[in-house]
């Protein structure tokens, strides 16, 4: 029998398997339009979100099965609230890894304390998730449709909470200069429509999340390396999350050619599969750092919760459990 790691590992391939086939046809997740809904995976029974290489997993499972219901769930969560999954159906696995326990020892006083030790190897285990459109009659979700409301003013505002200047020249390139720690932008004016500049100043202010001082990621590599490609891919899906997580679906191509990237990506990713889950768990740090300052400073609603409070699922009642 396989082992869970093998299990966590096979199913890792195989998402990077799909990934890989969506950049050699030269985009990053999809070349169509989604729901901004459905890209934002969370537990309507637990009331928990979905992080890092789980959410990519789940974003990228919407897009192909065209879902438009964010909610996922355990087999064992919808029989206790009195659901069922309907025939046929098939789940997502999704990992859990414990990298640190609990131990009580004595400090230096000769009192008993307990303290976190990391553990060598990490243990890990999985779980299979099912889409709520997966589940027979299932409450149904309001579903938003994707608009950009609003969007210069969000990132109008998000740019002011920047953690480094901002600057527009008069110039071609967009991007993130780390000696100097500043982004620097063509005017707005330059680029194809607003959207397409929303889209490439958060990739930057992504990208800036990285100096020392901040979540202190290497950076220190020439255009064209590697370790280069590395962080743009930590970049790239860092401001995806971002996007979703502001509530924002900015289809748009971006303002540079990434089709180099993608090059390096690929060859990144094949010759490490896990590479992608170390760059989702990285984009996650980004973009909770980005969204913690743009709260910090505009007390907005938190979607997150105000989401799924709205949509968590009470259990049936006796009389129409299954």
């Amino acid at each position: 029998m396989a082992s869970a790691f093998d299990i966590v590992m096979d199913s890792r391939k195989e998402l990077v398997e799909k990934i890989l086939g969506m950049m050699e046809k030269g985009y990053m997740l999809t070349d169509s339009e989604w729901n901004k809904d459905a890209l934002f995976p969370y537990n309507p029974i637990s009331a928990v979100t979905y992080k890092g290489g789980n959410r990519l997993k789940l974003m990228v499972a919407a897009i192909e099965k065209e879902y438009k219901d964010p909610r996922w769930m355990t087999v064992r969560q919808m029989k206790m609230a009195g659901y069922q999954k309907k025939p046929g159906a098939e789940g997502i696995l999704c990992e859990k890894w414990i990298f640190e326990k609990k131990i009580k020892r004595l400090n230096d006083e000769g009192i008993e304390e307990t303290v976190f030790e990391r553990m060598e190897p990490p243990r890990v285990s999985f779980f299979v998730v099912y889409n709520a459109e997966q589940v027979e009659d299932f409450p149904a979700l309001k579903i938003r449709a994707a608009e950009n409301e609003g969007v210069m003013e969000i990132l109008d505002n998000l740019m002011k909470t920047s953690e480094c200047p901002i600057i527009e020249a008069a110039q071609l390139n967009a991007y993130y200069e780390y000696q100097m720690d500043r982004i620097v932008l063509p005017p707005r004016n330059f680029f194809k429509d607003e959207i397409t500049f929303a889209k490439t100043t958060i990739h930057e202010m992504a990208h800036s999340t990285g100096h020392k001082t901040r979540l202190n990621r290497d950076m220190n590599h020439p255009f064209g390396s590697q370790e280069y490609a590395r962080e743009e891919l930590r970049a790239e899906i860092g401001a995806l999350f971002l996007e979703n997580d502001l509530g924002l679906n900015l289809r748009a191509e971006h303002y540079q050619d990434h089709s180099n990237y993608l090059a390096s990506w690929i060859k990144a990713l094949k010759d490490d599969p896990n590479e992608l889950f170390r760059a989702c768990s990285d984009a996650e740090k980004i973009s909770q750092r980005l969204m913690g300052n743009y709260r910090a400073r505009y007390p907005v609603p938190d979607m997150e919760t105000i989401q799924i409070k709205e949509q968590t699922i009470p259990q049936r009642q006796a009389g129409r459990s299954r």
